[in-house]
């Protein structure tokens, strides 16, 4: 079984860049400049990959018509896909990590098989295929909520992505009936190893009869896949998909999750709890000590160092080279995606 993993990547330092965002924006500014920075860290993704999980098919590395400088253009695992390789013209140019994630299974050569990765999630610690795949199927746990979680914030970026996970559950309850899909599969939908909070959950939906699915938890961080689950995705829902690629994210549409909801909703998954060895740390220099313990924790076996508007400028640039001092400690040697 061949495992790819893809990851998106775009330089937001790149003028050329910033100045064709901005005049499809229309704008002067960017409203949310945390989501393109750059923390000079990415060259460590790829030295986890293979020092982690050297047994990985090919990496195929997202772009805007962008590459990093020091990247081994050459090296026979990497593929450069550039947007306009795999994105339907009528959904570019796009700024909206939502289009992109979308049509990833358009990828030429893309395997049955594959890995989402942002460029703020690595790999702490060595993993086999099976931390992602067993039996062929990619290993997840649908953790559902009863509780609606709060859906706006207008100190932050307003609605968020909570609105967004809304929609991906409404229309994947268009087309599955909670009732038979745990049917099919009681062990993956009220089985002990989802933990006794998300169980008791599950078991409270059914008690009141429910037939559609209330929420997900979805943990922020990589996601296994099989290509086929997008390409049925699209041919069921390819209205809701086609209006959800748009050029920049809006609140009513779908993202990512809708296609993990699917695989989950088509019981094409693998039971299997590995919440506690993801973990996110949220950057800035107050967290530095908690993200030095989380890299030196092998129980962690991939961890998300996520940007945040609550970091502000000051906090950033004073930061950068500490994160940065702290990856070159854990990942000093070059990987051979370098040159």
């Amino acid at each position: 079984m061949n495992i790819d993993f893809v990851v998106m990547w775009v330089d937001g330092n790149d003028l050329s860049w910033q100045d064709k965002m901005l005049s499809y924006k229309g704008t002067s500014e960017q409203s949310n400049p945390t989501r393109f920075r750059d923390w000079n860290i990415f060259k460590y993704w790829f030295r986890s990959i293979e020092r982690f999980a050297p047994w990985v098919h090919r990496v195929f590395l997202i772009t805007d018509n962008q590459i990093p400088s020091w990247i081994n253009i050459n090296y026979s695992k990497l593929k450069i896909i550039d947007h306009k390789d795999f994105i339907p013209a009528e959904y570019l140019p796009t700024f909206n990590s939502h289009t992109i994630e979308l049509n990833i299974h358009r990828i030429e050569g893309l395997s049955e098989h594959f890995v989402v990765f942002n460029d703020d999630t690595f790999i702490n610690a060595p993993i086999t295929p099976e931390y992602y795949f067993k039996n062929g199927l990619p290993c997840d746990a649908p953790f559902e909520h009863i509780f609606t979680p709060r859906c706006y914030f207008p100190e932050v970026d307003m609605w968020g992505i909570n609105i967004i996970e809304f929609c991906d559950t409404q229309v994947v309850n268009a087309h599955f009936n909670r009732k038979e899909v745990t049917k099919a599969n009681p062990k993956g939908w009220y089985g002990s190893y989802l933990g006794w909070k998300y169980r008791l959950q599950a078991y409270i939906i059914r008690l009141f009869g429910r037939t559609e699915f209330q929420h997900f938890y979805s943990p922020h961080n990589e996601r296994p896949f099989l290509k086929s689950i997008f390409e049925e995705a699209w041919k069921e829902e390819g209205r809701m998909l086609c209006n959800s690629c748009t050029r920049f994210r809006e609140n009513v549409s779908l993202n990512l999750y809708f296609m993990r909801y699917w695989q989950l909703a088509s019981n094409k998954f693998y039971p299997e709890n590995s919440i506690m060895q993801k973990q996110v740390v949220q950057l800035a220099t107050s967290s530095l000590s908690l993200l030095e313990s989380k890299l030196n924790d092998a129980n962690i076996k991939s961890l998300c160092v996520n940007d945040s508007s609550l970091c502000d400028y000051e906090d950033y640039m004073q930061a950068k080279p500490l994160v940065r001092n702290l990856f070159e400690k854990k990942l000093p040697h070059k990987s051979s995606f370098e040159l």
